[in-house]
């Protein structure tokens, strides 16, 4: 068995919290569910990926997630290109909640809502916006 000096167990913590700190990011950001509230009063939560015709995904892509004839919330997509906003109360019914996206210099092409099977009562909504270069 070989002893591994003070060297080595630094080499290992380092390591170790770099792949810690490396996951969160690759998985959309540390805060990306800090923002998660159980509320009873809260409806289902809006999340997705802004991608280009190609299946690529688009960083930084401006996502307007809007209730209709009443406002909305407008967020930025990540480095991977997801975003997610909490839900509206649940008076709001979620085909009122209208999602689009945007970018300079691409258009949108597509609109795909998803949502959970009614048997898993999942309180979130996935929405993937296609967009396409040239505006």
């Amino acid at each position: 068995m070989k002893v591994v000096g003070w060297r080595g167990s630094i080499t290992s913590v380092a390591v170790g919290l770099t792949c810690m700190f490396a996951t969160a990011v690759w998985a959309g950001g540390s805060s990306f569910g800090d923002d998660d509230d159980d509320s009873a009063d809260e409806g289902p939560a809006y999340f997705g990926f802004v991608r280009d015709t190609g299946g690529g995904t688009i960083p930084d892509a401006k996502v307007t997630v809007g209730i209709a004839n009443r406002g909305g919330v407008v967020t930025r997509t990540d480095a991977l290109g997801a975003y997610k906003v909490p839900g509206f109360g649940k008076e709001v019914d979620p085909k009122d909640v209208i999602v689009s996206c945007e970018k300079e210099g691409y258009k949108q092409t597509k609109v795909l809502r998803r949502t959970a099977p009614t048997a898993l009562n999942v309180p979130i909504i996935e929405t993937e916006c296609t967009l396409q270069r040239g505006s």
